[in-house]
C-alpha cells in the first residue's frame, strides 16, 4: 500500500477518513473467497469515512447530521441490495423510510 496515514490519539477525523479510503484501495489487492465480500467491505468503509468526516471534525455542524445519516443509509442499502437485503426502519420506531437516492431530483 503506497498511501500512508497516521492514526494518532486523540484521533483526527481527516486521518480516519483517509485510513478508510486507503483500506478501501488496499482491498483491491486481496482475493476474497466470496465475491460479494469485497464490494460490501468497500461500501462499509465508504460509509464510515463519510460519517467521520461529516460529524467528527472540529467544524462539523450538527445540522448536517440528518443529511449524513440519510446518505449513509442509502449507501448501506446500495451495499446490501446485491445480497438480497434492504434497509428499513423498525416498525414503531417513528423513523422515516430510507429514501431512494433519486427521490427529489428534478
Amino acid at each position: 500500500m503506497t498511501d500512508s496515514f497516521e492514526i494518532t490519539r486523540p484521533a483526527e477525523a481527516e486521518n480516519l477518513n483517509m485510513a478508510c479510503f486507503a483500506i478501501t484501495r488496499a482491498l483491491e489487492d486481496l482475493d476474497f473467497s466470496v465475491p460479494e465480500a469485497a464490494p460490501l467491505a468497500r461500501h462499509l468503509l465508504r460509509i464510515v469515512g463519510r460519517i467521520v468526516i461529516d460529524s467528527a471534525t472540529a467544524e462539523a455542524d450538527p445540522e448536517i447530521w440528518p443529511n449524513t445519516e440519510s446518505m449513509a443509509l442509502q449507501w448501506l442499502r446500495e451495499a446490501l441490495k446485491p445480497n438480497g437485503y434492504d434497509v428499513q426502519p423498525l416498525p414503531g420506531s417513528g423513523r422515516p423510510p430510507v429514501k431512494e437516492p433519486s427521490e427529489g431530483w428534478s
